[in-house]
């Protein structure tokens, strides 16, 4: 069985998302302060860690943060304050939620992280863990190597598409993009579609299969194409629909 590592410091809250993670099948240990939750990492083993990263502790949820990465442990971060996210580059480190949690939000997120875990454990040849720049929610070749961050200029070389189409989807211009294609302002935007593309080249195995489902009318999406809906800024509805699809056959 599963393990999930919960830190929060709300009763009702820890209370809620355990009973939650437990429905998954998940075993559940939760902490109500960082310090403690820390000090039980190795005892735990954790397969996920979810995090609330701005709690009422001197040992902030963020302190956690840099504590739990030399584990290499896949992390859901949960915050309210996306301004906060940003500032601490949190999109980077681990996949981010922002709060009040929506149960099917939570739900596919763990599983997705659990899927591809067991894929790694089965040998798939990914990038170790402990080499990759950028946790393990993205593929590698999606970040840019001086930051760390997710590129946009990557992730449209990847796709198939020019960058001036992801420039719609920012404030930037896309001389901007240009610029800083891998700029903080940009993750919130990149993260869902990193997402998709690491669940599709796990699940499809080359990019040349990735480009043709995300080019292909998709029955779920009224016969659009999954690129048509992350290019009107709808990357989440994408990732959280493969997500979904973790246990059985992508159609």
């Amino acid at each position: 069985m599963s393990t999930a590592m919960l830190v929060e410091s709300r009763k009702q809250q820890r209370k809620a998302l355990s009973k939650l993670l437990e429905e998954e099948g998940l075993q559940v240990e939760s902490f109500n302060t960082p310090e403690e939750a820390v000090g039980q990492v190795e005892r735990v083993a954790p397969d996920v860690v979810i995090v609330d990263v701005k709690m009422p502790s001197h040992f902030s949820g963020l302190e956690v943060l840099e504590q739990l990465r030399r584990y290499n442990l896949p992390l859901i971060l949960i915050t309210a304050n996306q301004t906060l996210a940003l500032k601490h580059d949190l999109y980077s480190v681990g996949d981010v939620i922002e709060g009040p949690v929506l149960n099917q939000t939570l739900q596919a997120r763990v599983r997705g992280i659990l899927k591809r875990r067991q894929w790694r454990s089965q040998g798939s040849g990914n990038v170790p863990l402990a080499q990759q720049r950028v946790a393990s929610h993205v593929l590698p070749e999606l970040h840019d190597r001086a930051t760390g961050r997710l590129s946009a200029s990557r992730i449209a070389e990847f796709l198939g598409v020019s960058l001036s189409s992801l420039s719609e989807l920012s404030d930037l211009s896309l001389a901007g993009l240009h610029k800083s294609p891998a700029s903080l302002s940009l993750q919130p935007v990149l993260v869902p579609i990193a997402r998709s593309l690491t669940i599709l080249m796990q699940l499809l195995g080359t990019r040349e299969n990735v480009r043709t489902w995300m080019n292909s009318p998709h029955p779920d999406l009224g016969g659009r194409t999954p690129i048509s809906v992350i290019l009107e800024g709808k990357g989440r509805a994408i990732s959280d629909m493969l997500e979904a699809s973790l246990g059985g056959q992508l159609s």
